[in-house]
């Protein structure tokens, strides 16, 4: 036999599930019909100690049976057919698998919790909350946050935090992107770090907003104000995060085209974009 052909054959067997020294060895015995260990391991190519434990593993795989010889122990290859028979087993019963765990998988998909993909969200209650969760702004690798804020809410409940926060924000780097209702709280805030403020003030009247938003990183932050009680909701997530900074990009631009109007009209609102 060539040693091109033999190679195909030892490829064909390892992808049956041989090792490549029980390939080896069942081709040796195929070749030589019945022989002693020191033959088969010539013929294969394999130390005579290796061989010993190859026929072993084939005997209990059914691909190799022993001699009634009691003078001197010789193996015997069990014929080709079998290994087309053990296949065609094999593939039924790997297709009975399929079929039962196609059967299970509702059950399985309702087990799988899929954390790595599933948004992380985090809840901060009160007023500590809040300034945990604007802490975590300061970590930005953007630095760069945008927010839509109500303002008078937010400077209500924070008041002597706010301008501290202004003033480390700066030795940060992190600007500020923000929509704001025009009022006093707004223009107050805006004041606190303009070097670090990109800020559009728009008609309160028209677009009040009754909580706030602030996007950075793969972070959206959301607090609510209800009823005085301050809740600050977190979510980590990039491509909810790529959504809401979409979203907010095209907010701005109307922004900026409603403060221009009203720039245009002699209306007294303010434009704080650079």
């Amino acid at each position: 036999m060539s040693t091109t052909s033999n190679n195909l054959l030892i490829k064909n067997l390892t992808d049956f599930g041989l090792s490549d020294k029980e390939a080896k060895i069942y081709l040796a015995l195929l070749e030589l019909e019945i022989a002693p260990v020191q033959d088969v391991a010539k013929v294969a190519g394999i130390n005579r100690s290796s061989a010993y434990v190859v026929l072993e593993s084939l005997k209990k795989q059914g691909l190799v049976s022993v001699s009634d010889d009691k003078k001197i122990q010789q193996y015997i290859a069990t014929p080709p057919e079998v290994l087309l028979q053990t296949a065609e087993s094999r593939s039924k019963n790997q297709l009975v698998i399929k079929e039962r765990i196609a059967d299970i998988l509702p059950d399985l998909k309702a087990l799988y919790k899929g954390t790595k993909q599933k948004p992380k969200v985090r809840v901060f209650e009160g007023k500590q909350g809040l300034i945990t969760a604007l802490a975590e702004t300061l970590n930005s690798k953007d630095k760069i946050t945008r927010i839509i804020s109500s303002c008078e809410k937010i400077l209500a409940v924070i008041p002597e935090f706010l301008p501290e926060f202004g003033k480390v924000r700066l030795g940060y780097g992190i600007r500020h992107r923000a929509i704001y209702p025009e009022c006093k709280a707004a223009e107050k805030i805006l004041s606190m770090s303009p070097k670090l403020y990109d800020g559009v003030v728009i008609p309160k009247e028209d677009y009040p907003f009754s909580a706030d938003i602030a996007i950075f990183d793969d972070k959206i932050g959301f607090v609510s104000f209800n009823n005085n009680e301050v809740t600050t909701i977190i979510i980590e997530n990039k491509e909810i995060a790529e959504i809401m900074v979409g979203l907010f990009e095209f907010t701005w631009k109307e922004a900026e085209r409603i403060v221009k109007k009203c720039q245009k009209d002699k209306l007294n609102f303010y434009d704080y974009s650079k």
